[in-house]
């Protein structure tokens, strides 16, 4: 099994390389320029989502990249919390299969067996129902937002009219059921 993990934390990378084995290549944040140096490819990339929302443009920068040089790999995303915003930005990321952090060892090595061999992980998702995928417009307006807390800063930095970054913010949030801008940037925070 050759696998790429992606994870913050020290610990983590190696419980899971105890898991999987010491072929996998660990990292501690996505980085695009490694892609085209890794032989033979990867057979399942897994990710942990980003302690800091506004890094997450980075993460689905390497998926994209990852899908585009590597045919075939799939993804996993090994999270320790879940919410509808998390489960919405991990959905635009389109995903082979979400696992929870607190699942059992056997669970997470079957489910990326599974994912290997092809096979769908089946009832081993954590999303029982589709989560609200946001566009990438609003992922990136979202991740800015909450690097600078400031929307005018935030249209200046995209290169974007302030209108459309709260079309943006009021369409995400819509998609969580938050009635204003106020709820979100709080619900943003608290990630």
């Amino acid at each position: 099994m050759r696998v790429i993990y992606i994870d913050g934390s020290p610990l983590c990378r190696l419980g899971m390389k105890t898991l999987l084995g010491e072929g996998m290549i660990t990292l501690s944040s996505p980085n695009i320029n490694i892609i085209k140096n890794i032989s033979p490819a990867p057979d399942l990339i897994i990710m942990d989502f980003p302690h800091e929302i506004y890094r997450f443009e980075a993460y689905l920068r390497f998926i994209h990249a990852s899908r585009a040089e590597y045919e075939g790999v799939r993804i996993l995303f090994f999270v320790d919390k879940t919410s509808p915003l998390i489960l919405a930005f991990i959905a635009a990321a389109q995903p082979d299969a979400i696992l929870h952090k607190r699942e059992a060892l056997r669970v997470v090595w079957e489910t990326c067996a599974a994912l290997v061999r092809r096979e769908e992980a089946g009832e081993r998702r954590v999303v029982s129902r589709r989560a609200a995928a946001i566009t990438p417009g609003e992922a990136a307006v979202l991740c800015e937002t909450a690097r600078t807390e400031d929307i005018r800063l935030t249209a200046r930095r995209l290169n974007l009219h302030p209108k459309t970054v709260y079309s943006h913010l009021n369409n995400a949030g819509k998609k969580f059921g938050i009635r204003n801008r106020v709820e979100l940037l709080k619900m943003i925070a608290l990630l």
